[in-house]
C-alpha cells in the first residue's frame, strides 16, 4: 500500500514537472508564433508596398516610354526640319544667283535701252533736220515771175508778188492772204490757198 502511494506521488510529481514542461513549450510556442504572425504581418506589409512600388515602376516604365517615342518623334521631326532647312539654303542659293544673273541682265538690257535711246533720238533729230530740209520749198526768183500763179493776173506797182512760204511759187495778195503755222516755223506763215487748203486737210 505504502509503495503504491509512493508510486503515484512520484507519477504526480512527473506529471507536475511534465505539465510544467508543456507549459512552458506552449508559452514558447505562443511567443513564436506571435513573433511568427508580427513577421508575416511585417512580410504582408512588405509585399503590399513591393506590389505598389512594382506598380508605381510599370507606370513609371510606360511614362518614359511613351516620353522616349515622343522624343524620337520630335528628333524625326527634327531631322526632317533640318533637311527642309539645307534645302532652303541650296534653293536661296540657287535664288540669289538667279537674281544677281537677272540684275546683271536688267544692267545690262538699262545699258543697252540707253543707247538705243540715244540712237533713236539721234534718228529722230536727222529725220526731223530731213523734213525740214524737205519741207523746204524751192522758191521761185521774182525776175522769173510776171503773173500770179493761181489767178494769171501780170503784177504791177499795186498788185505785188508774195512768195508761198510751202510750194516756193509767187502770187498776188489776193491769192496768198491766209497763213498757217509750218515745220520749222515759230509763227504763222504766208501760204497761197492751194496750200492752205492742203495743210488743212492733213
Amino acid at each position: 500500500m505504502g509503495s503504491t502511494i509512493h508510486q503515484l506521488d512520484e507519477k504526480l510529481q512527473d506529471d507536475k514537472a511534465a505539465r510544467k514542461d508543456l507549459e512552458e513549450t506552449a508559452r514558447s510556442l505562443g511567443q513564436k508564433a506571435a513573433t511568427a504572425e508580427s513577421r508575416a504581418v511585417a512580410a504582408e506589409g512588405d509585399l503590399r508596398i513591393e506590389r505598389e512600388w512594382r506598380i508605381s515602376l510599370q507606370e513609371s516604365m510606360v511614362r518614359d516610354r511613351d516620353k522616349i517615342s515622343m522624343l524620337t518623334q520630335e528628333v524625326e521631326s527634327l531631322k526632317s526640319i533640318g533637311q527642309k532647312y539645307l534645302a532652303l539654303q541650296e534653293e536661296q542659293h540657287v535664288l540669289k544667283t538667279q537674281y544677281s544673273e537677272a540684275q546683271k541682265t536688267l544692267e545690262e538690257v538699262g545699258a543697252t535701252l540707253s543707247e538705243n535711246k540715244l540712237q533713236l533720238q539721234e534718228l529722230l533729230e536727222k529725220e526731223a533736220a530731213q523734213a525740214v530740209a524737205d519741207d523746204t520749198p524751192t522758191w521761185t526768183s521774182d525776175k522769173d515771175a510776171t503773173a500770179c500763179t493761181a489767178c494769171t493776173k501780170e503784177f504791177t506797182i499795186a498788185r505785188r508778188k508774195h512768195h508761198c512760204r510751202r510750194c516756193g511759187h509767187i502770187f498776188c495778195g489776193a491769192c496768198s492772204e491766209k497763213t498757217v503755222a509750218l515745220t520749222g516755223n515759230t509763227k504763222p506763215v504766208r501760204v497761197c490757198d492751194a496750200c492752205f487748203a492742203e495743210v488743212r486737210l492733213t
